[in-house]
């Protein structure tokens, strides 16, 4: 992966151009997913790009700390750093004015019913890949709408509303989930 701008500013282009990026990291699912929903490394995973308040990976294993007192990179910041300048750029394009300092990157994670606690407001979803059926639901207050995130980016306030994935029968799926998360307001606090 380079540190040029792959992206086009077409959106069913940049859909294929992040699907082939995103094919070629190697998913996991951290702890907290693996809790959620078990699934294989060999068909994908669910794992967290931004930081953690946790220091350490296993034991005698640290993390790297980032700028952000009491505040640390997931492993797969170190392990693919260059998708920070991906993200950004691709945002840059297709939700200019959207601050977040995460992103969630899945692949074929079918979701259960949840909600994102330690968000903050509207989250960014953008779905990837050729695969049928794994829709996004999302419960609002008064119905519930279906989502095929590859059509847009779909904005939704993860924190507030319960939200899941439906089953993907058929090929790949991948996802990123842009947000802002409350971890830098907690830890902030507690240091003070």
């Amino acid at each position: 992966m380079s540190n040029s701008n792959p992206f086009t500013g077409d959106w069913h282009s940049d859909n294929y151009i992040m699907c082939d990026i995103l094919s070629q990291v190697n998913y996991y699912s951290g702890t907290e997913r693996k809790n959620m929903l078990k699934v294989s490394p060999k068909i994908g995973g669910s794992m967290l790009y931004g930081t953690t308040w946790k220091s350490y990976l296993a034991p005698g294993r640290t993390r790297t700390p980032s700028p952000f007192k009491n505040l640390y990179y997931t492993k797969v910041v170190d392990d693919y750093p260059e998708l920070d300048y991906i993200f950004k750029q691709f945002a840059m394009i297709h939700f200019p004015l959207f601050e977040f300092d995460q992103v969630q990157m899945n692949k074929n994670f079918e979701c259960p019913p949840h909600k994102d606690s330690s968000n903050i407001g509207q989250s960014i979803l953008c779905c990837f890949g050729d695969y049928k059926n794994g829709e996004t639901m999302v419960e609002y207050e008064d119905h519930t709408m279906c989502y095929d995130a590859r059509e847009k980016p779909i904005m939704f306030d993860g924190s507030k509303y319960l939200h899941w994935v439906e089953k993907v029968h058929e090929g790949d799926r991948y996802s990123l989930v842009f947000f802002k998360n409350n971890k830098k307001k907690r830890v902030e606090k507690k240091s003070n």
